[in-house]
């Protein structure tokens, strides 16, 4: 069987933070049981469950286990106990999918009510972005995967929230040498902390998604749903600012670097 969810890899870094923190230990076991409780291994899928069980026996693939047991993968269950920031894959990706361009338009073909762009402009216009950072009307989701045939994987997007995302341009960690768990370990604090401001908040991070004049760089987006955050968007927006700023400095002088473009 061929692994079809990529192995993250230099994990210890980010296993080491939970380790140091009951509470994110508990959160994570919590999550687990959960999703183990929702699980029926039926006589219908006992043949499926032993198949699943013997190739991660075989590969090694403790996510092909995890996914048949709990439906979740290792880090699918880290970003569910907000241990981690959901993966971004860029402005053109499908999590979170962009409404607006970087001047504050509306795309094409997309379509939001009149309220949910109304506050959004507001937003856009009142709201001084920070250095190297864009604001964007986008809806976020919840990913969630299970084998269809055999162990082929599918992936359903669910719960969705519609919201302003803000996303900042940060240090490159690639080329300080880290993997994208290592880069996770690296914002663990900032991740923490935005979640202590704005707890309903929607964090994402991508390692190399930004570009620009032929220099790639990470971002980190968060996503304050309109809902939970209509009434004190601007705060929470200046909040995120002042902790993704001190992540970024940090990060930068970590990294050796004295500047940072933004792709726009």
């Amino acid at each position: 069987m061929q692994t079809v969810l990529p192995r993250e890899e230099a994990v210890e870094a980010i296993f080491s933070k939970i380790f140091e923190s009951k509470e994110a230990c508990g959160r994570l076991k919590d999550v687990f049981q959960e999703h183990l409780e929702e699980e029926n291994i039926s006589g219908d899928s006992a043949g499926h469950f032993a198949e699943v069980l013997f190739h991660a026996y075989k590969n090694g693939d403790v996510t092909a286990l995890l996914l048949e047991l709990c439906g979740r993968s290792m880090f699918d269950l880290l970003r569910e106990a907000y241990l981690i920031p959901k993966k971004f894959h860029g402005k053109a990706g499908a999590n979170p999918v962009l409404l607006t361009d970087v001047d504050g338009n509306l795309l094409q073909e997309k379509k939001v009510t009149a309220r949910e762009y109304t506050k959004f402009k507001e937003t856009y216009e009142i709201h001084q972005c920070a250095p190297r950072s864009k604001i964007y009307l986008a809806d976020g989701y919840d990913l969630v995967r299970s084998y269809e045939k055999g162990t082929k994987i599918v992936e359903k997007k669910e719960n969705k929230s519609r919201g302003i995302l803000i996303l900042y341009a940060l240090p490159d960690t690639c080329k300080m040498g880290l993997t994208e768990a290592e880069a996770y370990a690296v914002v663990w604090e900032t991740f923490m902390q935005i979640q202590k401001a704005a707890p309903r908040a929607i964090v994402y991070y991508g390692q190399e998604t930004g570009i620009k004049k032929q220099k790639e760089f990470d971002e980190i987006g968060v996503l304050l749903p309109i809902r939970e955050f209509e009434k004190k968007m601007l705060h929470h927006l200046q909040e995120v600012d002042g902790i993704v700023l001190a992540c970024r400095e940090k990060m930068m002088e970590k990294a050796g670097q004295e500047s940072l473009d933004l792709n726009d």
